[in-house]
């Protein structure tokens, strides 16, 4: 029995080697240079306590960047469930060429963040850019602006192309689970005489709950390390509109060689990302708890 119980755990001792190299030390690591002030090439660490902490927590960009992470998750998990939802209920009907359109609304989730900014970068550029020329050209020069040089405009597109970009996964995900639910509570309500908004209010929207949250939860924890999209399209800025938690802890590692700031900035993005997890599992327990009830 000993022999058997020790094979098993050799079995898992590879992946927990893994986990704890690139998942607990670096965690344990980063807590710790949170500590000191350090420019991350030198040898030599200056012990700070906590003052990088408070540091951080007085700086008036992190309001900002606290604002812009609320907004842009607000927005973005809203808009992307709403327009997925949509869709998925249109798919879902066996229309022709559903097939197609599906592949066609999912194929910018497979595209890199990376190459999606670049083409709206040339969108969106102000001189050039591919929609101030169409307004031009349709003589609505009024309706021109500085898309991404104005802090009023420049935290919305970063918004409208994540958007765009990923309300196809949000459509995917509502789709395989639609799939899932049994036909016969559509038949019995059409017997029952209930329309299809009727249908969709009282069966589809309540039996997709799980999915509901689980959008909530992945794009809350992809708002907090939203990187690729901000950087290559504003860099931050203007005036810090769209600095946001990964792109300010780059600028202060890599720009400013303040090592013991961004570790505590990444602390503190740490601690809002383990707190939207345990929302997670309370709703995932509480959705179980309910359906052991139902059952």
């Amino acid at each position: 029995m000993k022999k058997k119980s020790c094979s098993g755990y050799l079995f898992i001792l590879p992946i927990v080697i893994l986990f704890l190299i690139f998942i607990v030390y670096p965690i344990c690591y980063n807590f710790y240079i949170s500590f000191y002030e350090w420019n991350g090439i030198n040898i030599d660490k200056v012990f700070v306590g906590l003052e990088n902490y408070k540091n951080v927590l007085r700086d008036p960009i992190m309001q900002k960047i606290i604002r812009n992470f609320v907004v842009f998750a607000l927005f973005t998990i809203i808009i992307q469930a709403f327009f997925g939802l949509v869709f998925a209920d249109f798919f879902i009907r066996k229309l022709k060429f559903a097939s197609f359109y599906r592949i066609i609304f999912y194929i910018p989730v497979i595209a890199t963040p990376a190459i999606v900014g670049n083409i709206f970068s040339k969108i969106f550029e102000t001189n050039r850019g591919y929609l101030n020329v169409f307004l031009r050209f349709l003589h609505l020069d009024g309706l021109c602006q500085q898309w991404l040089a104005d802090p009023k405009w420049a935290l919305a597109c970063i918004i409208f192309v994540n958007i765009w970009q990923w309300t196809g996964y949000s459509m995917l995900m509502y789709y395989a689970n639609m799939l899932n639910i049994p036909q016969d509570l559509y038949e019995a309500a059409t017997i029952d005489g209930a329309g299809q908004i009727q249908q969709f209010a009282k069966i589809t929207f309540p039996l997709l709950r799980g999915t509901h949250y689980t959008l909530f939860i992945m794009g809350m924890l992809g708002s907090l390390k939203c990187f690729d999209l901000p950087y290559v399209l504003t860099r931050g800025g203007p005036n810090y509109a769209t600095e946001f938690f990964s792109t300010y802890i780059y600028k202060q590692s890599f720009n400013l060689f303040k090592q013991g700031p961004a570790s505590a900035i990444v602390m503190v993005m740490f601690a809002i990302a383990m707190v939207i997890t345990l929302i997670q599992l309370k709703f995932y327990y509480r959705n179980d708890k309910d359906k052991e009830l139902a059952g």
